[in-house]
């Protein structure tokens, strides 16, 4: 995506550079925006060692200002359903008034299965467990979700090894707001953007309620012209 669009790129929810500094080593201009100062000290670090210059900037994806207009701006990882209703209404009118006159909005989400969601009980979940690239030592991730109103509160920690044996924990809570198949096009509408493509996988697949992706690419509707209708 990066390479048809060509930069400025701005990615938001960038955490720990993850994806933005592999684009930046492909010759892109690229921001990065995060509430997070470790995630972003940890990006800084990642870029420094690849000997990139990366933009990195601690801020709110919902209330977002540059003075540039970008030619990508992407929210990956799943950062876009830490947003409720009202907040992704703000981050997208943030991306329409930074977005060049060309430029696209790419958004890559989970959508879960409704039965699924409704039977989260707060069981924690051993996800993985890797070396740190950083420092050597050993982190397992761990997680429990719990379905409520609001959508599913989820709770993550890290416990990280030191070489004596002694294990730091790291921990953090946030509500994941999920957006369906059927909320897509009524949501970058109102918006006021026209989707270009919206796949459930990365093999290009058009989505529908059953896929496990969500993945939106949308331009920015000039005015006057008029909305398109998509089927479900």
């Amino acid at each position: 995506m990066a390479r048809r669009t060509g930069g400025p790129i701005l990615e938001l929810g960038c955490g720990t550079g993850r994806i933005a500094v592999p684009i930046a080593q492909d010759g892109h201009h690229v921001v990065g925006l995060d509430r997070s100062a470790a995630m972003l000290e940890r990006a800084e670090r990642r870029a420094r060692r690849a000997s990139l210059d990366v933009r990195w900037v601690e801020g709110d994806m919902r209330a977002f200002s540059f003075n540039e207009a970008f030619a990508l701006i992407f929210v990956a990882a799943n950062s876009f359903l830490m947003l409720g209703p009202d907040d992704r209404w703000a981050c997208l009118a943030r991306v329409r008034e930074h977005l060049a006159p060309r430029g696209r909005v790419a958004i890559d989400v989970f959508q879960p299965d409704p039965e699924v969601v409704v039977g989260l009980d707060g069981g924690v979940v051993d996800e993985w467990e890797r070396v740190d690239p950083e420092g050597g030592r050993v982190v397992r991730k761990f997680s429990s979700s719990r379905a409520n109103v609001d959508g599913v509160t989820q709770r993550i920690w890290y416990d990280e090894t030191a070489d004596d044996g002694a294990v730091r924990r790291i921990s953090g809570t946030t509500t994941l707001h999920y957006l369906y198949r059927r909320e897509v096009d009524l949501l970058f509408a109102e918006a006021g953007f026209t989707i270009e493509t919206l796949h459930g996988d990365y093999d290009g697949n058009p989505a529908d309620a059953r896929s496990r992706k969500l993945l939106v690419v949308a331009k920015r509707r000039e005015r006057g012209q008029k909305r398109e209708r998509r089927g479900s």
